[in-house]
């Protein structure tokens, strides 16, 4: 009958630290009533030979097996709670760093590492994505801004100064042929490139084709590869048919906001590239006096170029009269001559209006600087 009998043991922590209670209670009863020697050790055996003290003390065995057993699987629940297997982050970061994963299990440790994945890349599928946070694509956008400002300052100078798209002519179509396939491969660039959906990185290629696709940047991609220099074959040399390529300075915005993110000295590229603004402006106002000058005839004595004959008949003399002109009117200095013409009218107050803002734009910025 004692053989044969099941206990029941419910492993609630309430319920197991009440029998344990009880258990102890019970053999610290037996303990402290049973003298030391010869008389204990009868006791004991006469207090076991019962059927009684034999199931007593396997219920006491039994609970305490059943304690240690929940104690140590709490205690392998809460080492693996502890230890987040599969981070959120390290599945979604945008770095896509390479990290070790602890795994603790029940009676040990193991270190596994994941396999190893280029920096700056995705491999999914034998195709290669662009992380927007990558060294990789500030490079390229430094190669794409290099070539966008080449077609912005050189475009209106040959068109100005025909001498100057003579002279070396070769350079620039080698130069306009490698830009338009720049430009051409920045679209496959795009095309790869990921992005931010939620605050987590997209990197598959079918998504990216979809927003690329469905983003102000393509239309302007599609707008900047019209192919309207292809006319100077039937209508002559005329630089300026490539002025859609004009349409890819967005990416130069794009890579000025990344520098200003990552240098040291803010302030100081701001400065920069607002001294280049106003280079760039003073330089297309130059080559714009000077061709508003050429359709009047260069009139004698007035606000136009005069006639280059003699000393104002070299390149030099004509681009630097005409930035001089420019950079008066930009600065709002003045003391110019007062126009002959509707069109030369025009022109001059619409200089002005804009040095009177890039000059707005300096003190404001220059006091900027002074205050940080």
């Amino acid at each position: 009958h004692d053989t044969n009998e099941q206990v029941s043991v419910r492993l609630n922590s309430g319920q197991i630290q009440s029998s344990a209670d009880n258990a102890a209670s019970q053999a610290g009863l037996q303990q402290s009533a049973v003298p030391m020697g010869n008389y204990a050790g009868k006791h004991v055996r006469k207090s076991l030979s019962g059927s009684a003290g034999w199931a007593k003390l396997r219920r006491t065995v039994q609970v305490t097996s059943a304690v240690g057993k929940e104690l140590k699987k709490r205690k392998t629940k809460k080492s693996a709670s502890l230890t987040r297997q599969d981070s959120f982050l390290k599945r979604f970061s945008t770095r896509q760093t390479t990290d070790t994963i602890e795994d603790n299990a029940a009676g040990g440790s193991e270190n596994r590492s994941e396999p190893k994945i280029p920096y700056g890349t995705y491999y999914e599928g034998h195709k290669y994505v662009i992380n927007p946070d990558d060294n990789t694509l500030f490079h390229w956008l430094t190669i794409l801004t290099i070539f966008s400002l080449y077609n912005i300052w050189t475009c209106i100078a040959r068109q100005a100064w025909p001498e100057l798209q003579q002279a070396v002519s070769p350079l620039w179509y080698t130069m306009d042929s490698i830009s338009d396939f720049l430009f051409i491969l920045d679209v496959v660039v795009q095309f790869r490139t990921g992005y931010l959906e939620q605050g987590i990185m997209v990197y598959k290629t079918k998504k990216l084709a979809i927003h690329y696709m469905k983003s102000r940047p393509f239309i302007i991609d599609l707008l900047c590869l019209a192919p309207l220099d292809l006319l100077q074959f039937q209508i002559g040399v005329q630089p300026m048919l490539r002025f859609p390529r004009f349409l890819k300075v967005y990416r130069c915005i794009t890579f000025y906001y990344i520098v200003e993110s990552r240098t040291i000295y803010p302030n100081l590229w701001r400065v920069v590239n607002l001294v280049h603004v106003l280079l760039l402006l003073a330089h297309w106002f130059a080559c714009f006096h000077f061709v508003i000058s050429k359709a009047e005839g260069f009139p004698a004595g007035g606000w136009a170029y005069p006639d280059p004959v003699d000393e104002f008949a070299t390149l030099a003399r004509k681009y630097l009269k005409s930035l001089y002109w420019s950079t008066l009117t930009l600065t709002t200095i003045g003391d110019l001559d007062t126009p002959t013409s509707n069109w030369a009218y025009t022109f001059q107050i619409v200089s002005y209006l804009i040095g009177v803002f890039i000059f707005a734009t300096i003190v404001g910025q220059v006091g900027n600087v002074i205050t940080n």
